[in-house]
């Protein structure tokens, strides 16, 4: 609670909105729709809903997970759980640095990658060892980290292949779907697992006792529910032309469109806030 409003404050107050010149006043359901013939906006949001569905999964199974088939206590679980959350704040920034060097696109395909395999390897880490646990743990939180970070940069370089095509600003419809994905696959990710564990015969009542089968299935809901669905949003982006050089071509064109007299746009840049490494101007600076 004292932390929210600082963060907002350190956001907000060094960087000055400018309104862009072609900004196109209201937008109707007609502009929602026409969106949803670009294949690269189904892109971003099909890889939106799929890359919330998997942690989501995971986390409504989680404590169920670690207590009934990794032998821990609810406090080590729990510890476990910090250890994954506060990884996100070394992950982020990595996955940016890594976007920075072989693109945004091919850096989320490789974090669900290797977030798929590291929930393999937790079937293999001996039983209640909280010293094995915490290293992968910590891993897997990095790297989940930076899906958001990865989907949102891919976002905003749509935005400007959209704006460039057909003049107009639509950047905040876009962030306008990738929430109502989001919020859409947060909430079923819950309705999704509970229907899981009934289907397995998994009892999540507090004190129930469940069969060796019961808890093989919790193991299998728990591990292969986010793969399939990390590994889709990752599988999105096969085939996906709009990468950094690309990318860096749209922008030029926007500069001399609106009437720039110096082009210098640095396609890493639009991840300079998170890694802090220096750059151009960010692909939504608008100047």
């Amino acid at each position: 609670m004292v932390m929210i409003p600082i963060t907002l404050l350190i956001a907000v107050i060094p960087t000055p909105e400018t309104i862009s010149r072609d900004d196109g006043g209201r937008f109707t359901l007609a502009d929602y729709a026409k969106l949803f013939s670009r294949g690269n906006v189904l892109r971003i949001l099909a890889a939106d809903l799929f890359v919330t569905l998997g942690p989501g999964w995971m986390a409504a199974l989680y404590m169920f997970f670690f207590t009934s088939t990794r032998g821990f206590s609810q406090t080590g679980a729990s510890l476990l759980l910090m250890v994954y959350i506060v990884a996100g704040f070394v992950g982020a920034p990595l996955t940016a640095a890594l976007a920075n060097r072989i693109s945004k696109h091919r850096a989320l395909m490789l974090t669900t990658t290797l977030y798929s395999l590291g929930l393999i390897l937790l079937l293999f880490l001996p039983k209640g060892n909280f010293a094995w646990f915490v290293p992968a743990m910590a891993i897997e939180g990095a790297l989940a980290a930076g899906f958001g970070v990865m989907i949102r940069a891919i976002t905003a370089d749509v935005g400007d292949e959209l704006r460039l095509e057909g003049g107009r600003e639509q950047i905040g419809l876009l962030y306008a779907l990738t929430a109502a994905t989001s919020k859409l696959a947060g909430a079923f990710s819950i309705f999704l697992t509970f229907n899981v564990l009934a289907l397995v015969g998994y009892d999540a009542k507090a004190g129930a006792t469940n069969t060796p089968e019961q808890v093989l299935g919790l193991e299998l809901a728990f591990i292969i529910g986010p793969i399939i669905f990390v590994m889709l949003a990752g599988a999105c982006f096969i085939g996906y032309k709009l990468d950094a050089t690309a990318h860096a071509e749209i922008r030029r064109q926007l500069d001399e469109r609106d009437g720039h007299t110096e082009v210098a746009y640095d396609e890493a840049a639009v991840l300079e806030g998170l890694t802090g490494e220096p750059g151009g101007h960010s692909s939504v600076d608008r100047r």
